[in-house]
């Protein structure tokens, strides 16, 4: 409120000028019922006289309405009666203008009628065209969601999430996924796919150097148990060049050869391993074993894990691997929904339609403080600078009142003695 008052000071040279103006044609009014007073007076001439009414009475609306203007925000004369209206009708005048601000200058319906007529959707267009808007925007949203993502505490969050996920997990019919599992495995693609997948599983863990340590130890220690103190033991695996390494080197090859036969589908290991499978899967016993153990495992689980800690490991695993692909995404996701907003007038209408919308219940919401707020605001200023706001605001046009009252009152002092004049010479 007190900027207005400072910000007066561009207009102040013209109300300045208007002010002076004001006070020289009441000055010009006196001089001049003064001058043509006397000269109407030694002479008796009709246009002195004329004019000497003129100016007596432009004299008199001048002074009339000088009073009148003054009284409004100070004493004019000294004289305390009826004056200083302002100061005097301060809280009366207050909640005059805070109830019209609320109801009229600021209503509800003024305010929304102001707002329906711009467009905001342009407005957004040029900011994230012209200003900047795109980059600063993704920034934003890129910085808002990596520092949430990076500053989450998982365990926190893990610990929220355990008993929902312990009650899904308790209600899966794990028993009734596996059946199904099992009836899928009993077709001969499935199982031949699955046998087809143990071989470079066997090939590899066959071929793992503990283990070939261990068979290679294993295989000396039985040669050797068998041989003991025979002689033609030993000269037999002598005869055959059967060492301890040639021995590991025909069990890899046979080991090869059943990887190969498990590859191709095709051969006695093939076969067997088939009938087997085939066999453990078809027998109901074997198959309601197999339910009941993942029943009991699925019981402990629920009961005895650790979820909120497995949780907790599963999301920092995700944070750690996925939050650059995550903010990846987010540029492209915001990137998509800006270029649909620049390029497509029903997103713009619908943006439109949202601000009006968001505007309108902040104002339905808030608008019975506007008074309350505009009251407190001007209680805050003092008596001087409430009385200094109104006059900068309306001084140009008091001032014209008072050079309007002068220029009436000058016709109208002329008029009554025109009317005057003439009714004496009737008279006469």
């Amino acid at each position: 409120m007190y900027n207005c008052i400072g910000s007066a000071g561009k207009g102040g040279l013209s109300r300045m000028k208007k002010r002076g103006l004001a006070t020289a044609v009441l000055a010009a009014s006196a001089a001049g019922a003064a001058g043509f007073g006397w000269l109407a007076s030694s002479s008796g001439g009709f246009l002195a006289g004329l004019l000497a009414h003129g100016c007596l009475a432009a004299t008199i609306g001048g002074l009339a309405d000088w009073f009148a203007v003054t009284a409004i925000f100070r004493k004019p004369l000294g004289i305390s009666y009826r004056t200083e209206i302002l100061r005097r009708n301060r809280p009366r005048i207050m909640r005059a203008l805070a109830e019209f601000s609320g109801s009229d200058l600021l209503s509800r319906e003024h305010v929304m009628e102001s707002l329906s007529k711009q467009d905001f959707s342009e407005m957004l267009a040029q900011y994230l065209l012209e200003r900047g808007g795109r980059e600063r925007l993704c920034a934003l949203a890129d910085e808002v969601f990596t520092r949430g993502v990076e500053t989450m505490e998982m365990r926190e969050v893990a610990a929220v999430l355990e008993p929902p996920v312990r009650r899904v997990f308790s209600d899966l019919r794990l028993d009734e996924m596996a059946g199904e599992a099992l009836r899928s495995a009993l077709s001969p693609e499935t199982r031949g796919r699955a046998l087809r997948a143990l071989a470079p599983i066997a090939r590899k863990v066959w071929r793992d150097e503990g283990l070939q340590a261990m068979l290679l130890a294993s295989i000396g220690n039985i040669k050797e148990a068998y041989v003991g103190d025979q002689t033609m033991r030993a000269s037999l695996f002598d005869m055959e060049e059967l060492s301890d390494e040639r021995l590991l080197e025909r069990l890899n090859e046979a080991v090869g050869t059943w990887a190969d036969e498990l590859e191709s589908g095709e051969g006695e290991m093939y076969a067997r391993l088939s009938g087997w499978f085939d066999a453990f899967l078809r027998e109901s016993a074997q198959r309601e074993q197999l339910l009941a153990a993942v029943r009991r495992w699925q019981a402990e689980q629920v009961e005895h894990a650790d979820v909120a800690d497995q949780l907790a490991r599963a999301l920092e695993l995700l944070r750690t691997n996925c939050l650059p692909d995550w903010r990846q995404k987010l540029r492209g996701y915001i990137e998509q929904r800006i270029e649909g907003f620049l390029s497509g007038a029903e997103a713009r209408t619908r943006f439109n339609a949202w601000v009006l919308r968001w505007f309108d219940r902040l104002l339905a919401a808030h608008h019975d403080q506007l008074p309350q707020m505009m009251e407190r605001q001007l209680a805050k200023m003092s008596d001087d600078a409430l009385v200094g706001l109104v006059e900068t605001r309306v001084e140009d046009d008091l001032q014209m009142i008072r050079i309007n009252g002068a220029v009436v009152g000058s016709v109208a002092g002329m008029l009554l003695y025109l009317l005057t004049t003439a009714a004496e010479r009737m008279w006469a």
